[in-house]
């Protein structure tokens, strides 16, 4: 009947804490419980749960037990003031003792309860050969002589440590889930951010391992085939990006994958004769010091930069050129003056001579000064440029200049040119020798268009609602549709070798935008182009 008794607690207790194991419930419930089971079977009069910290093994809480409903107190203690807890093993033990005996031997321990101890029993939890804890049981009527009971608390004292156990444990699963989750969503996080990086840095970019397949890309690059990202990857970078069957002929990707990193250029012909210029930079992804799989690619857009570099010598050159020219044009100066002073002196000795001589002492004269006159101006233009050059000029002046520096031109070809200058036309603030230039530029452009004997150029200046209008029409042969795109694009030039640089119209914009102006022109095949020149009326602050 004993027997009985007995197996029916030990079954109601394992069962309880089952119940609470697969309820997941709280840690103390199933603490509270537990021991209050032990105690009734034990016949106590005070129990005390002692556990181990799984996180800190320095330290131990002690739980006095109060009612079923919760602990009497609970506080935390250093293990090494503990005697019992630093050698406390995993067997059963009954201790007997007076009161003084019993305080000598742990006052850590023996401090918690409140009834007269006569004798105790110390219940080590343990799972796997490691401690846990214990349970403390005060005045116990259960004798551990008898070893089937023995035997039965030893069963209920391996449910609670394995209770403990599964429910640290799964503490630790919780908390190493909660962590996991949180790693996976930085981790997301991160690759969200990169792959946003990746796909809107202004540069071109892809990753390729040896076989050139392609193990990344951004969007830049796949765009420039009209396809996703996830179309390319997967493929031959030869195939995919540049429709080859075998790898480009240039391609250096080999010397990244050498460790050496590479760059090369690629000019890509787009429509209307345009291009864009590409510098193409391999480098070796190094996954140790001796050990390269895959390479990243950089494609920049430099076209911008190559066109100013290009610019930039082309006007050093021309720099040269003018700096020559001006200084021929100082040696011309003393010999034309020597010209014109003989001949003004021979005029004035010789009042008595025939006619032809005094005319041709006369055209002597006229040519002179009219040479003097061409390298006055070329002295003029070829003086640094700056902007607090900037005055009040007449328009109708610099355009007269301009027309007796290519002269010999136009009347060595027997072009006419009319013009209609607006006597009326105010003075306007801007570079004198500048706009010369661009006017010098538009003559020679529109003899160079005439072909016939009977070429017209026609110059013409108003000023109208605050804006000066400039025109210059001739009855040339026209530009050509696929061409008129292209007429203000640095050194793009029809003309034939060593008879144009391109930079004549590509120079006068750059001048009339510096003026806060425009160039706008009309033309037709066969019949001539006109070319006007549209300039605001600004003050001198405004510049």
């Amino acid at each position: 009947m004993q027997e009985m008794v007995y197996d029916s607690i030990e079954l109601k207790y394992f069962e309880s804490l089952i119940n609470e194991q697969n309820t997941h419930s709280d840690q103390n419930t199933i603490q509270l419980e537990a021991v209050n089971n032990l105690k009734e079977y034990v016949e106590a009069e005070e129990a005390l749960l002692i556990l181990f910290d799984f996180e800190n093994p320095d330290l131990a809480v002690k739980k006095l037990l109060g009612d079923k409903q919760s602990w009497k107190s609970e506080s935390a203690f250093l293990i090494k003031d503990s005697k019992l807890c630093r050698s406390m093993t995993e067997t059963l033990t009954t201790i007997q003792y007076t009161a003084q005996l019993f305080s000598e031997f742990d006052p850590v321990i023996t401090d918690t309860f409140t009834t007269p101890i006569k004798h105790i029993i110390l219940a080590p939890l343990s799972v796997n050969e490691t401690l846990l804890g214990a349970v403390v049981f005060i005045n116990p009527l259960l004798v551990l002589r008898d070893e089937k009971r023995k035997k039965h608390l030893q069963l209920m004292v391996m449910g609670l440590s394995n209770a403990i156990f599964a429910t640290e444990h799964n503490r630790q699963l919780i908390v190493s889930k909660a962590e996991l989750e949180v790693s996976q969503w930085e981790i997301l996080n991160s690759r969200n951010t990169l792959r946003t990086f990746f796909d809107n840095i202004p540069t071109c970019v892809y990753i390729i391992d040896r076989s050139y397949t392609i193990m990344a890309i951004n969007s830049r690059r796949s765009e420039r085939v009209n396809k996703g990202p996830h179309e390319l990857v997967g493929g031959k970078c030869y195939e995919k990006l540049f429709g080859s069957s075998t790898p480009c002929a240039l391609c250096r990707v080999a010397e990244a994958f050498s460790g050496v990193p590479a760059v090369r250029s690629l000019r890509e012909w787009q429509a209307k004769e345009t291009f864009i210029h590409w510098e193409i930079t391999t480098i070796p992804i190094r996954e140790s010091p001796n050990l390269i799989n895959r390479v990243i690619v950089f494609d920049e857009d430099i076209t911008e930069k190559w066109i100013l570099e290009a610019n930039l010598i082309e006007s050093e050159k021309l720099a040269s050129i003018g700096q020559l020219a001006a200084n021929i044009a100082h040696e011309i100066n003393n010999p034309l003056s020597a010209i014109i002073a003989n001949s003004q002196l021979l005029l004035r000795d010789l009042p008595g001579a025939d006619e032809n001589t005094i005319e041709s002492l006369k055209l002597i004269e006229t040519a002179g000064v009219r040479a003097s006159k061409i390298v006055g101006n070329l002295l003029d233009s070829a003086r640094k440029e700056k902007h607090d050059e900037f005055e009040e000029i007449s328009i109708n002046e610099t355009i007269l200049d301009a027309i007796s520096m290519v002269n010999y031109e136009i009347k060595n070809r027997s072009i006419t040119v009319k013009i209609d200058l607006d006597k009326n036309i105010p003075n306007i603030f801007a570079h004198k020798n500048q706009l010369k230039g661009v006017w010098i530029n538009l003559i020679i452009n529109a003899l160079g268009a005439i072909e016939t004997q009977t070429g017209i150029i026609s110059i013409s200046t108003r000023h109208e609602k605050q804006e000066y209008h400039i025109s210059f029409s001739d009855n040339g042969k026209g530009i050509l549709p696929e061409h008129q795109e292209h007429i203000f694009e640095p050194f793009f030039t029809t003309k034939e070798p060593g008879k144009g640089t391109g930079l004549g119209l590509y120079v006068s914009l750059q001048v009339i935008k510096e003026h806060h102006g425009d160039i706008l022109f009309e033309t037709k095949l066969g019949k001539g182009t006109k070319f006007t020149i549209v300039l605001p009326d600004i003050e001198r602050g405004e510049l």
